[in-house]
């Protein structure tokens, strides 16, 4: 009896099994075929538009899909059919067998089977992160169209001289001597084939400042540096200094400006370029092109110095108030904006003769009051070309940490470009970053208790330090988050362009919205609602509630061996610091204990701060430097 026991149990878990297998193929809502192919053409950079028949048009010509695939728009996605266009898109068999080989699905499932929309997804992000995420050995070949000479003995009109890294032809030959021009790239080459994949070293790279340097040192006190060998110029009024390692780029940048104290961080490490270019007779067979890279934006802006008009405003009736206020404080200074280049970095390509990586860096802020703005950035950027088609590489992964009771705006621009010889084959520039608008509302409150609201172009945190002792005014603001960044694929100086791959486009803007919303600010924090009512029917605000951890710092630049304290200035309600749990996503680059973070190894590496429930998470973005 106890054996047959066993025996039924064992066919029950048999069973089971069996039918979680099965489940596992099977659909609950049908996922249209249409449905699909639009999310894998705008998901895999290939559709260049929400248009369904544009977007087939896109892939027909990418060879992911058949002319006759239109008839299935409204049929249930299925196995064979994902197979079929996954298989095309990652260049390999397109059955079933291979998803099952790569794990990407369950080995139980037929081709028959419809695909749950989760699934699919699942697998076409796979599937992208592959075709993405290439590598390819360094390695150059060309052929040239004619003799290519070094030396300027027994030379003839059209033939083709290297100088100084440079192709020049010859116009002109005299008894004086030879007249040179700038040769074409297609009076050089036959054909030029190139490959590779490497992290940049940039104590390699050739530095080219965008400024004077000054001889004298530069401490940024704010951070340990990476460098003490800190390049230092100035810009427009602002102080610019930045410093190179092996592996990064850091740079800081501040102003004065009438009340205000502006600075900004920038800091781009990690940069790994990958490349492909395969050029036969005019005729790019196919290209592929990506840039990886680590970015940290930080912008900050001190406090107005307002404290001496404090007696001016403090005993004054509302109209007497906004009167004092707008003849004493113009909007126009309280702000800046710009746009400052920082420096042009030649980096050779380890294997490759005359071929380079070109970087050219800036960095763009703009700020009015008080205001932080903490940016992570994680970026995969880039395209391939196939049948004179292209598509776009554009992954993100963003996160920051703000306060804010102004309008702020923290970015970089950047320029990377293919070079070989004097000859720009390819790149890519990304303006990018997250912009915070804050507008003003001032209540005026008479003696009745009765109030008239008002927008102010002043910013907010202005008005709110000189109101803060005036009863009769309080302050409000509604505050739009949201991501910005536009890319553009081959500027006009590459070969790329002249050959009609070019493109430009927006990836974020204010649409993309970090809230979703407006919210609604008051005495510097978040609230659902606005509080200012009838003095008489004005009840005291309920305790505002925070909806993250928030710390002194997000980002630190460390050498090998030292250490850091997180320091938590504030909780989400109900939560203490015991509460808090520390963890390292790299043990081997950063490790913490008890909040202290110690620098192990050269890197970068996020220090995780969140609650032991989990519902709360903070970053301390750590770069360890190699010096």
């Amino acid at each position: 009896m106890h054996q047959t026991l066993i025996k039924k149990l064992s066919i029950c878990f048999v069973g089971l099994l069996l039918l979680i297998a099965c489940t596992a193929c099977k659909a609950g809502a049908p996922y249209p075929i249409k449905d699909y192919l639009n999310n894998l053409a705008i998901r895999s950079g290939i559709g260049k538009s929400n248009n369904l028949d544009n977007n087939f048009n896109d892939l027909l010509l990418w060879e992911i899909v058949d002319e006759d695939d239109k008839q299935k728009y409204n049929e249930a996605l299925d196995y064979e059919y994902l197979s079929k266009t996954i298989g095309r898109l990652i260049d390999e068999d397109n059955n079933i067998t291979i998803l099952k080989a790569k794990g990407w699905i369950d080995l139980k499932c037929k081709e028959n089977n419809i695909v749950p929309r989760d699934i699919a997804d699942s697998v076409l992000e796979k599937a992208i992160r592959q075709i993405n995420d290439r590598n390819y050995e360094n390695s150059f070949s060309a052929e040239y169209k004619k003799e290519i000479k070094d030396s300027d003995e027994d030379l003839n009109v059209g033939d083709i001289l290297l100088v100084d890294n440079a192709y020049k032809i010859v116009k002109k030959v005299s008894e004086e001597g030879y007249e040179l021009t700038n040769a074409e790239f297609d009076d050089v080459f036959e054909s030029l084939d190139i490959e590779g994949s490497f992290e940049i070293d940039l104590s390699e790279a050739e530095i080219i400042p965008y400024g004077e340097l000054e001889e004298s040192g530069y401490v940024n006190e704010k951070y340990n540096l990476i460098s003490n060998k800190r390049k230092v110029f100035n810009h427009d009024g602002f102080r610019i200094s930045y410093s190179i390692s092996k592996s990064a780029i850091d740079v800081h940048v501040s102003k004065e400006v009438n009340s205000l104290n502006v600075y900004g961080d920038l800091s781009i490490y990690n940069i790994k370029p990958t490349f492909k270019w395969t050029y036969e007779k005019n005729d790019l067979r196919n290209c592929f092109f990506s840039l990886k890279m680590n970015s940290t934006e930080k912008i900050g802006v001190s406090d107005g110095k307002y404290g001496n008009y404090y007696l001016n405003f403090k005993d004054l009736d509302s109209s007497s108030f906004k009167s004092l206020m707008d003849s004493m404080i113009d909007p126009v200074k309280d702000q800046v904006e710009a746009s400052i280049p920082i420096c042009k970095i030649k980096t050779p390509i380890p294997q490759l003769p005359m071929v380079y990586l070109n970087l050219d860096l800036l960095i763009k802020l703009y700020a009015s009051g008080k205001a932080e703005l903490a940016i992570y950035n994680a970026h995969n950027i880039g395209f391939e070309t196939k049948n004179n088609q292209i598509r776009f590489i554009n992954d993100h992964d963003n996160d920051f940490d703000s306060i804010i009771q102004a309008s702020a705006k923290a970015g970089m621009g950047i320029n990377v470009s293919l070079d070989t010889a004097n000859y720009s084959l390819a790149d890519i520039e990304l303006d990018g970053g997250l912009k915070a608008r804050l507008s003003t509302t001032i209540h005026l409150f008479d003696e009745e208790g009765d109030y008239d609201s008002i927008d102010s172009d002043i910013a907010y945190s202005t008005v709110q330090e000189i109101s803060k002792e005036n009863n009769n005014v309080k302050v409000c603001g509604d505050v739009s988050f949201y991501w910005y960044m536009d890319l553009l694929i081959n500027t006009a100086k590459t070969k790329m362009s002249k050959m009609g791959f070019s493109r430009s486009f927006n990836i974020m803007d204010e649409r993309d919205q970090v809230f979703g919303n407006l919210h609604h600010i008051e005495n510097g924090h978040f609230v659902e609602r606005c509080t200012r009512k009838k003095k008489t029917k004005l009840k005291q605000m309920d305790k505002v509630k925070s909806n993250k951890i928030v710390l002194d710092s997000y980002a630190e630049v460390l050498k090998k061996g030292e250490t850091h304290q997180i320091i938590i200035k504030g909780l989400p309600e109900g939560y203490t610091n015991s509460d808090i749990v520390y963890s390292s996503e790299k043990h081997n680059i950063a490790s913490v204990s008890n909040g202290k973070i110690t620098a192990l190894s050269p890197g970068s590496v996020k220090i995780v701060v969140s609650s032991s429930d989990g519902k709360y998470t903070s970053y301390v973005n750590i770069l360890v430097s190699t010096e």
